[in-house]
């Protein structure tokens, strides 16, 4: 993962970050959005930001295997998180063995610098749930 920069249209996003706390989008008719597939906020769109439980479930993942360049071999796992709310996330998994069925895994969100500079927005990744 390489560092992220806000723009306009995440901007909103990652203010949430930066407080610890996961937005989705919410329609009129009740619906969670992805944030990163609907456009901008407006009052045309009728959506609003509300704060996500942060919690879900893994429906399914890849190790993906770095390194190579001198350096020791490095094992990162992705995923697709199915958020308590209804919709599909896509992020990194952490604090799980790679090798083990993470099927159904109960996972909650946690926020880690994407770099080094203050610049660089917290985003999120999801570990297993305390209450798993």
């Amino acid at each position: 993962m390489g560092p992220v920069v806000r723009d306009r249209d995440s901007a909103e996003f990652f203010d949430g970050t930066r407080r610890g706390v996961f937005l989705l989008r919410h329609s009129r008719t009740g619906e969670y959005l992805d944030p990163t597939t609907v456009p901008a906020l407006s009052e045309e769109t009728g959506l609003t930001s509300v704060a996500a439980s942060g919690t879900g479930r893994i429906v399914t993942w890849a190790t993906v295997h770095g390194g190579g360049d001198g350096r020791a071999p490095v094992r990162t796992v992705v995923g697709i998180v199915e958020l308590d709310e209804g919709p599909w996330w896509w992020s990194r998994i952490v604090g799980v063995d790679p090798d083990e069925d993470l099927s159904d895994l109960r996972v909650e969100v946690d926020f880690v610098a994407s770099g080094p500079d203050p610049r660089h927005e917290a985003v999120p990744v999801f570990r297993p749930a305390a209450t798993a």
